[in-house]
Order: structure tokens, then C-alpha cells, then sequence
């Protein structure tokens, strides 16, 4: 069980979207944003993201699951699945 909520791991999220993105209005970021197109996030930022995503929260995202990522539940769920594999 992770010591994270859905949550917990969405307001790092948004807090980290508006670091890398400081142009996006976080208010309308939901779990149903798509955060590697809406809001005009392209490629060089989602990998930032990422990059302190996975800083955030001390775990590393496979290359290959990057792709699969599309919604902000999506980098939740694909969170608690990392942090599950450590515990």
C-alpha cells in the first residue's frame, strides 16, 4: 500500500505542471486533463515532468510506459504502480 493518495500524488502534479509550465492555468487542471497535449504541453515539457515526477516521489518509469501516459490519472496510477513495485 503506497503512503500516497491519489490525491496527495495529484496536488504534486499540478504543483509540478505549474513549475515546468508556468503559461497553464493549474485551476482547470483535472485527473481527465490530457497533460502531453491539452494546454499546449508538448514533448520537451512531458519529459520534464516526468523528470520530477519521478524525483518527487523516488521512483523511475520505464522509458517504454512513457507513451501510455496520457492523463494527469494516468501518471497517478502509473505513480502507485512504481511505488508499489518498491515496497
Amino acid at each position: 500500500m503506497s503512503k500516497y493518495t491519489d490525491d496527495q500524488i495529484f496536488e504534486k502534479l499540478k504543483d509540478i505542471l505549474g513549475i515546468c509550465c508556468p503559461d497553464l492555468s493549474i485551476d482547470t487542471v483535472t485527473k481527465d486533463t490530457v497533460i502531453n497535449r491539452d494546454n499546449g504541453i508538448d514533448s520537451l515539457n512531458f519529459i520534464m515532468i516526468m523528470s520530477k515526477v519521478e524525483a518527487a516521489f523516488d521512483i523511475r518509469v520505464p522509458d517504454a510506459d512513457w507513451d501510455r501516459l496520457s492523463t494527469a490519472q494516468d501518471v497517478i496510477d502509473k505513480v502507485q504502480e512504481q511505488l508499489a513495485l518498491k515496497a
